[in-house]
């Protein structure tokens, strides 16, 4: 009835709404930052960004730095969009 009295005929009748995919597509993405396997921080980063860079976030975030105490990486894994994990 209030359907109906808003003016837009019956419900049965009306259509479905038309989905938009440009609305779908998500610009930002959570990267994941552990230390030897281990959680230590998430972060927003734009989706597509490169190696370098997420290296580069991971290495400078203040949690990482916290668990390495100034101790040199022996070897940064990176996956595009999803982690990076720093070994020691």
């Amino acid at each position: 009835e209030a359907w109906q009295a808003m003016g837009d005929g019956l419900v049965a009748e009306a259509a479905w709404p038309e989905v938009d995919p440009a609305l779908l597509v998500e610009d930002e993405v959570t990267i994941v930052f552990q230390v030897n396997g281990k959680l230590r921080d998430k972060e927003q980063v734009m989706k597509g960004s490169s190696k370098e860079v997420l290296e580069q976030r991971a290495l400078a975030n203040t949690k990482v730095q916290s668990v390495l105490l100034g101790v040199e990486p022996k070897k940064v894994i990176v996956v595009p969009d999803r982690l990076v994990n720093v070994v020691v």
